[in-house]
């Protein structure tokens, strides 16, 4: 069986969403294991959870991509105490690697941003706050839409993202024209300053709080589940890893596990 070792691993997603692009407060890359280890399959999933480690054995995959970092900021000790330590240990314990591609995903060209863009429909985007490495990359994203309304778009935004949810968070008057919006994967609260200073009408991000909308002075406010953004999107770039790894033979899969600590709201 054709195969590579976690060092390539960790060069093909280098080559997708550079580490480099990765915000200074976060943690990416190898965060368990050897980078000599044999990987013939690769498991991506939004977290580390029991479960997904479960899956990986099932499925027989030597190597784990999460989105978010097991390690962050930091692990003050490996041990059983602590479920995200036991976690870690069992990881290592199971010859299992783990690697984080966190904000360097988000930021990248064709990563996660530029996904929950294409799925919204946003055209002539650009990156919300950019990147010092690179302008042309960075958090968030900010584009056109066809002329709609805040409750359009978020209706829009349950449709694609958790069309199972009952109560997404919308702030704005329902009817209110908007063309231009800006997005956020994840948890973007912090950059509501940024999206209503570029001329934004709308906002679509997760994890936003009664105050925020203080914040968006009179901007539109959708506020989407942060893991089934999350989740839908990394689903959708799990291809490119695969198409990255075509000729080695490796075999690249999403996991099954839903992980998001919320989902009975979605």
């Amino acid at each position: 069986m054709a195969a590579i070792d976690v060092g390539g691993l960790l060069t093909a997603v280098d080559a997708l969403a550079p580490f480099a692009l990765a915000e200074p407060w976060d943690n990416v890359g190898l965060m368990v294991g050897r980078r000599g280890r044999e990987v013939t399959t690769v498991l991506v999933a939004l977290d580390l959870r029991a479960a997904v480690l479960d899956e990986a054995r099932e499925r027989g995959a030597q190597a784990i991509l999460v989105h978010h970092p097991p390690i962050f900021p930091a692990l003050s000790a490996v041990s059983d105490a602590r479920t995200m330590g036991r976690l870690v240990l069992r990881a290592a314990e199971e010859r299992v690697a783990i690697i984080a591609a966190h904000t360097n995903l988000d930021s990248a060209r064709g990563g996660l941003n530029d996904l929950m863009a294409h799925v919204l429909g946003m055209t002539g985007t650009t990156p919300l706050v950019p990147s010092p490495r690179d302008p042309a990359l960075g958090l968030g994203r900010v584009g056109e839409v066809p002329t709609t309304t805040l409750g359009a778009l978020a209706a829009m935004a349950v449709r694609e993202f958790c069309p199972r949810t009952a109560n997404l968070g919308l702030a704005g008057d329902p009817d209110m024209p908007v063309h231009r919006i800006a997005i956020c994967t994840g948890s973007g609260g912090s950059l509501i300053d940024a999206a209503r200073d570029c001329g934004a009408q709308a906002y679509v991000t997760g994890d936003l709080k009664y105050h925020d909308f203080d914040a968006a002075e009179g901007m539109g406010l959708v506020n989407v589940p942060h893991g089934a953004v999350e989740g839908h999107v990394l689903r959708m770039w799990t291809p490119l890893l695969a198409a990255a790894l075509s000729t080695t033979g490796v075999q690249v899969m999403a996991s099954s596990v839903d992980t998001d600590p919320w989902c009975a709201a979605c």
